[in-house]
């Protein structure tokens, strides 16, 4: 049998494309498990309270975030220079940062306009000035996690690509996963969290308000569910529900969720995570 210098076995055609292959996919797993991490739990967790096109942010953010991912990581494989890989993946980084704002507030409301245009163009969304240093924070806690998975992705994949096993082919993207996992549950703090906290517990005051309907509660455990912020539309609330954040404050501190009780629509404040006041927009039942 004839033996192949280890130069001439890396260097073989088939060998090139393998580790392109794997280069490419270990890109795009980068970019699924932050989108998964920065949009697809958030997704989960919004799905739970009712909310419109739960999954919406998730499909958009993974197809654009494994596209840059990818595209990074085939350059790499394709040039096989490691020094390379750090420019390669801060530029996805760029694309991924960018994502983090521009996605919940510009990209979101525009395609739900598109889908849903009654519900669409009920919403205000702003980019305020101040959002700028969400931004930068988010982009700095970005770089940094991609950097150490671009880095890894030659160390990593090269040995990949000989491994004769299924768990040696898999390594790589477990060890990417793990990483970008952490980064976008970082991530998904900074501008996903506060609108989702409003909504889920505006849905436990609702949720607990209609198991109690007709029913005497005690004053300290209403006050503590905040009963008072769903009274003045109490009418309503045992009907089928749908809700989505309608607008915001520029430090995400005060949210307009917007609900959809059958086809009456009703407009409550959130303030820090606190049900304050609910009010009908239209129509408003007899």
């Amino acid at each position: 049998m004839k033996n192949f210098p280890t130069e001439d076995i890396r260097h073989r055609p088939d060998v090139l494309r393998m580790k392109w292959r794997i280069g490419t996919v270990y890109g795009m797993v980068v970019g699924l498990s932050f989108a998964a991490a920065t949009w697809g739990i958030d997704g989960y967790r919004l799905s739970q309270a009712y909310a419109f096109h739960p999954w919406l942010k998730f499909i958009i953010g993974a197809v654009i975030c494994m596209i840059a991912g990818g595209l990074a990581g085939w350059l790499v494989a394709r040039l096989e220079k490691g020094i390379l890989a750090l420019p390669f993946y801060l530029a996805a980084s760029v694309v991924f940062s960018w994502l983090t704002l521009a996605l919940p507030f510009q990209i979101f409301p525009k395609v739900l306009l598109w889908l849903d245009p009654g519900t669409g163009q009920m919403l205000d969304y702003v980019v305020y000035e101040n959002f700028s240093s969400r931004f930068f924070l988010g982009a700095a806690w970005v770089a940094l996690f991609i950097s150490l998975a671009g880095i890894l992705q030659i160390p990593l994949t090269e040995p990949a690509a000989f491994s004769t096993s299924y768990f040696g082919k898999i390594v790589p993207l477990l060890v990417c996963s793990v990483i970008m996992l952490i980064n976008g549950t970082i991530v998904d703090t900074l501008n996903n969290e506060p609108l989702r906290s409003a909504m889920l517990q505006l849905n436990n005051t609702i949720q607990f308000a209609v198991e109690h309907q007709g029913e005497e509660v005690d004053r300290a455990l209403s006050r503590s569910m905040r009963m008072y912020a769903v009274r003045p539309v109490e009418a309503v609330i045992d009907q089928p529900r749908r809700m989505i954040v309608g607008k915001y404050d520029p430090w995400l501190g005060q949210i307009n969720v917007l609900v959809r009780f059958g086809e009456t629509w009703v407009d409550c404040v959130v303030v820090y995570n606190q049900p304050s006041l609910c009010k009908y927009i239209t129509p408003t039942p007899p």
